[in-house]
């Protein structure tokens, strides 16, 4: 875990109110493994830095997918090319795979879809299907990425593109056909829900990153703890940002 300057290469909105950020360090980077964040220093009158997660990355640059959202996702939004902006990472836990997980279900809500996007990267020989969900067809965004590794089922709340319905409820109608060795996903916490409720009755096992707000970013402010059950049946908080953000869908209480 490391502070970098990084340059802003690029900056671009992908829908009205999500923003697709390129930044360019120019020192190899750490090594970054799916699902772990970084913790950008937004500047001005925002004190705090802000979590976002790493929705792609090689060893000079990461690009951030920042819902705008806030004064400091506006100010983020005001970034140009050319910029100098700081940023710790790699931080949390991310996504690990084990040998027998070959077939990976890939499962993303609006935004959420973003950290699922560098599982490919870090495990590429993997097979790969992906449900992906968004409020309407202004809202669709990732496609062509989880097209490139994997089938691709696209789907929307009121059916104006690809399958019409939940993205879980899609999922749900298609699970026994797909055997997936485990499921990845990320969302809100209605989804990740619903997540849980499917994971649970096909014995799938099934892995979240969650959304959860931080301070600090490195575990000393305990803003972003979340109640985990033990094997043993005991309730413990865990630290989303050192413990997670990864955590079993078996688990963590939503």
């Amino acid at each position: 875990m490391k502070d970098i300057e990084f340059t802003v290469e690029s900056n671009i909105f992908l829908t009205k109110s999500v923003l697709e950020l390129k930044l360019v360090a120019s020192e190899q980077l750490p090594e970054i493994r799916c699902g772990q964040f970084l913790h950008l220093k937004v500047g001005g009158e925002f004190l705090l830095r802000r979590p976002f997660c790493i929705y792609k990355f090689d060893s000079h640059s990461v690009t951030l997918i920042v819902a705008v959202v806030g004064g400091g996702t506006r100010r983020i939004a005001e970034f140009k090319a050319g910029d100098k902006v700081k940023a710790v990472l790699p931080i949390g836990n991310g996504f690990t795979l084990g040998n027998e997980h070959r077939k990976i279900l890939l499962l993303g809500g609006g935004v959420g879809c973003a950290p699922l996007v560098t599982v490919p990267l870090t495990y590429p020989d993997r097979e790969y299907i992906s449900y992906i969900g968004f409020a309407n067809s202004e809202a669709v965004m990732f496609e062509k990425d989880f097209g490139a590794f994997g089938k691709t089922v696209l789907c929307t709340d009121d059916g104006s593109a690809g399958r019409k319905g939940y993205v879980t409820d899609v999922l749900r109608e298609d699970v026994e056909k797909i055997k997936p060795d485990v499921i990845l996903t990320c969302g809100n916490t209605p989804m990740l829900k619903a997540a849980a409720r499917l994971s649970a009755e096909t014995k799938i096992p099934a892995y979240m990153s969650g959304e959860t707000r931080m301070g600090c970013g490195v575990g000393a402010c305990l803003v972003c703890a979340c109640a985990v059950k033990q094997k043993n049946g005991e309730i413990v908080n865990k630290r989303a940002c050192v413990d997670g953000p990864v955590f079993s869908l078996e688990e963590i209480i939503l």
